[in-house]
């Protein structure tokens, strides 16, 4: 949401320095009719000096921006109210008479969607000082977002990277409101067995319009009670960690167990376990591709959108670059709810098991 008006000479100035790609205002200039032949930024960069921006292009280019605040971060976890007549009702008195002032955050609203949906919304900015003002100060909004399961369950639905201000909060609120409990999803209250299981499953999964290419990342941790908490990590932009991650893809793309990978047998053998696993995903519905992590880093189930890949017409390929925060939506659904069920599924049949 757009709180003041960024002048001409700021926003020229963002696309001087690279931070917006001309082929994102080229998009939006041409979704209103307006073609630039231009694709060189200094010439873009004058071209659009003249051109009055209302609020809703403002928006779009500050979405736009080349930057890792613009991809969704999500963190979901548990709300429970034990005898509740109306368990959406009591949730939305319990935030809405909550006090946010031991964080940074603001609370602007609180607002029904329908009977089994509410969304949260808090404010805060952040402060980048620099001589860019439309890169300078940007206000941001966490949208908490809280689902009903069940008459006395609810999921919780934290867009943010970090969520260690939000669980203070809801420690602090949940203290005064002795009937709301809050349970973190995590992987500790599985086996060693099902917690690489979660992985195994998820990407077997059928993602709607979406097919699994590549593992991007691999985080693993030694198991509780081991003599240290050393950690490991596969990324793809370190060459030496393409190999072990090509395995493992190739694991996953024959159908069989991510055990199967020789890496993975070995780390699992000096009893360390995965939190977190990259996966980038091909649309079948257009040109686009999209890098999402899950993770249980900090005993909470994580899904960021990490990266995401548009299709420049100027460059006939995808581009790195944020997708507009709908399009991000959408995709971070589909994941979050996957990812949710299998959980869910695991931990119930685990429950079935040692009965």
């Amino acid at each position: 949401m757009i709180s003041k008006y960024i002048d001409n000479k700021e926003l020229k100035r963002a696309i001087e320095d690279g931070k917006l790609k001309p082929f994102r205002i080229r998009k939006i200039l041409k979704d209103q009719g307006i073609i630039l032949a231009s694709t060189n930024s200094e010439q873009i960069a004058e071209q659009v000096y003249p051109i009055l921006w209302g609020n809703c292009d403002i928006e779009k280019l500050s979405q736009s921006l080349d930057d890792g605040a613009n991809y969704i971060k999500s963190s979901v976890m548990e709300m429970e109210i034990k005898d509740s007549d109306n368990i959406m009702d009591d949730l939305e008195d319990f935030f809405g008479n909550a006090s946010f002032g031991m964080t940074r955050y603001g609370l602007s609203a609180v607002s029904r969607v329908n009977d089994d949906k509410l969304i949260v919304k808090l404010r805060y900015s952040i402060i980048r000082p620099g001589r860019n003002e439309f890169i300078s100060t940007q206000y941001k909004n966490t949208d908490i977002i809280v689902t009903n399961v069940s008459k006395e369950k609810a999921i919780i639905d934290v867009r943010q990277a970090s969520t260690s201000e939000i669980n203070k909060f809801l420690e602090e609120a949940t203290r005064k409101d002795a009937a709301v409990h809050t349970r973190h999803i995590s992987l500790q209250v599985l086996t060693n067995e099902n917690r690489v299981a979660f992985f195994d499953e998820f990407i077997k999964r059928n993602f709607l319009d979406w097919r699994f290419e590549t593992v991007t990342k691999v985080e693993l941790k030694r198991y509780e009670g081991s003599e240290d908490d050393e950690t490991k990590e596969l990324d793809e932009e370190e060459d030496s960690a393409l190999s072990n991650l090509q395995g493992i893809t190739s694991a996953i793309l024959s159908g069989t167990s991510i055990r199967n990978n020789s890496f993975v047998q070995e780390c699992l053998q000096n009893d360390f376990y995965i939190t977190t696993m990259g996966y980038k995903f091909e649309s079948l519905a257009d040109l686009r591709k999209v890098v999402v992590e899950i993770n249980f880093k900090y005993d909470d189930l994580k899904i960021d959108i990490c990266k995401t890949y548009e299709y420049d017409s100027d460059a006939d390929g995808l581009r790195l670059h944020p997708a507009m925060l709908d399009v991000q939506e959408e995709i971070l659904k589909i994941f979050q709810t996957a990812a949710y069920e299998q959980y869910t599924e695991i931990l119930e049949r685990q429950r079935q098991e040692a009965l």
